[in-house]
C-alpha cells in the first residue's frame, strides 16, 4: 500500500513537472531611443528570432514619432510585426495611467494607439494591455473601461509573473553609460536569479491555489537587458522544464476566466488579483522573493 501511495506521489509531481507553459509578453514596443543605438535593428527581435518562440507584443505607437513621423521607427514596428513569432497587442497611444486621466480621454488614447499597427495588419489587434497594468482607481473605472475593450472587440491581457526588469535595466544602462562591464554583468546576473525566483514562487502559489501548474504569462519590456539576458532567460527556464508558448495557447488556461477581486490601482500579478480574501492576497504578496539588488535601487 505504501508502494502504491509513494508511486502515485511520484506520479503527481512527474506530471506537474512536465506541464509548465509560459507565454513571453512584451511591453513598450518598439524602443526607439534603443533601436537608434542598433541602426534601427532591434537585437532583442533578432534574438528572439534565433530563438524560435513565440512572443506577444504590446505597442505604443507614440514612440513611432520623434517631434514627428519618423519612418525608420515604423520601420522598426513594421519588422516586429511582420515576424510570424509575434502576436500584436495595443498598450495605448502614449502609455497613460488610467488611474491619472479620465475615462473618455483614456478609451481614445487606446484607439489612437492601435491606426498603424492595423495599417501594417489589414487588421485590429485583438490584445490590450493595460500601461502600468492599472485598471483604474476603483470599482467603477475597472467596470467601465472593461466594457469599452469588450464592446471594442479587445481582450484585456493579463500576467502572472513580473520582476521589475524595468528597474534592473535602468541600473544595468547606467553601469554600462559609465563603461562599469563588471557591474553591468552582475546586474544581468542578478535579474536572471530574481526573475528565475519568482518563477519558482508562482509556480509554487499555482499548485498550492489550484493544484497544477497554470500557463503563465511573464511579463517584460523591450529594453537593453532583455536584448542581452533574455536568451539566457528562456535557455534556463527550458532547464527547468518550461516550454514557451503564444499567447493565445497561455489564454486557453481556463484559470483566466477566474473572477478579480481586486479593484484598485496598483499592477501587480492576477494570480493575487483572483484572491478574494484582502488579508490572504496582502499576505501572499509578502512571500514573494526579494532582491538585494531592488532593495538598493
Amino acid at each position: 500500500m505504501i508502494r502504491v501511495l509513494l508511486f502515485l506521489v511520484l506520479l503527481v509531481q512527474h506530471g506537474l513537472a512536465q506541464n509548465k507553459e509560459v507565454s513571453i509578453t512584451i511591453d513598450d514596443v518598439p524602443n526607439t531611443s534603443l533601436y537608434r543605438l542598433q541602426n534601427f535593428n532591434s537585437v532583442l527581435l533578432d534574438r528572439i528570432g534565433k530563438m524560435n518562440i513565440p512572443v506577444a507584443i504590446f505597442i505604443n505607437e507614440k514612440n513611432i514619432y520623434a517631434n514627428e513621423f519618423n519612418a525608420k521607427n515604423l520601420n522598426g514596428l513594421t519588422a516586429w510585426l511582420k515576424s510570424e513569432l509575434v502576436t500584436a497587442g495595443n498598450h495605448s497611444y502614449s502609455h497613460l495611467n488610467y488611474a491619472d486621466t479620465t475615462l473618455e480621454f483614456f478609451q481614445r488614447d487606446i484607439l489612437r494607439g492601435e491606426i498603424l499597427t492595423t495599417q501594417i495588419l489589414n487588421q485590429r489587434p485583438r490584445y490590450f494591455r493595460f500601461p502600468f497594468n492599472s485598471l483604474g482607481e476603483d470599482s467603477l473605472s475597472h467596470v467601465s473601461i472593461k466594457k469599452f475593450l469588450n464592446d471594442n472587440q479587445y481582450i484585456n491581457t493579463p500576467f502572472t509573473v513580473e520582476s521589475e526588469d524595468w528597474v534592473f535595466n535602468n541600473l544595468y544602462e547606467a553601469a554600462l553609460k559609465n563603461n562599469e562591464t563588471a557591474k553591468a554583468s552582475h546586474i544581468g546576473q542578478q535579474y536572471l536569479e530574481h526573475t528565475l525566483a519568482l518563477f519558482q514562487y508562482f509556480e509554487n502559489l499555482s499548485v498550492e491555489l489550484y493544484g497544477r501548474n497554470i500557463k503563465h504569462i511573464y511579463l517584460c519590456h523591450d529594453n537593453r537587458l532583455n536584448a542581452d539576458y533574455l536568451p539566457e532567460l528562456v535557455q534556463r527556464l527550458q532547464a527547468k522544464g518550461y516550454a514557451f508558448i503564444s499567447l493565445d495557447k497561455a489564454l486557453e488556461d481556463n484559470i483566466y476566466l477566474s473572477n478579480e477581486y481586486y479593484t484598485g490601482r496598483y499592477g501587480f500579478s492576477w494570480l493575487y488579483r483572483w484572491e478574494k480574501d484582502e488579508a490572504k492576497r496582502k499576505a501572499l504578496m509578502r512571500k514573494e522573493p526579494v532582491n538585494a539588488t531592488l532593495q538598493g535601487k
